[in-house]
């Protein structure tokens, strides 16, 4: 098994991966709620689904390039507000 050096090229590898097995998760938990009548797994693909589409759209980047632009911008307004 080959492992990159390079952290992005390990990082897209690792998503790629775990895109595909949500992907067949969904799959599945989508024939069982055909197959079976009372639905018992409708939660269970909500999850996974909103698992997926935070993948797909990169939610948590987007949440921590969110944390840290409030984060520095508070840092810089404590520094604005004391007195020196």
């Amino acid at each position: 098994m080959y492992i990159p050096t390079d952290p992005m090229i390990l990082q897209n590898k690792l998503k790629q991966g775990i895109k595909f097995t949500l992907q067949c998760l969904i799959s599945i938990y989508i024939a069982l709620e055909i197959s079976i009548p009372p639905d018992p797994y409708a939660r269970y693909l909500i999850v996974v689904l909103v698992l997926y589409i935070c993948l797909k759209y990169n939610i948590v980047e987007r949440i921590m390039k969110l944390y840290n632009k409030v984060f520095k911008w508070l840092k810089e307004q404590s520094k604005i507000g004391t007195i020196r």
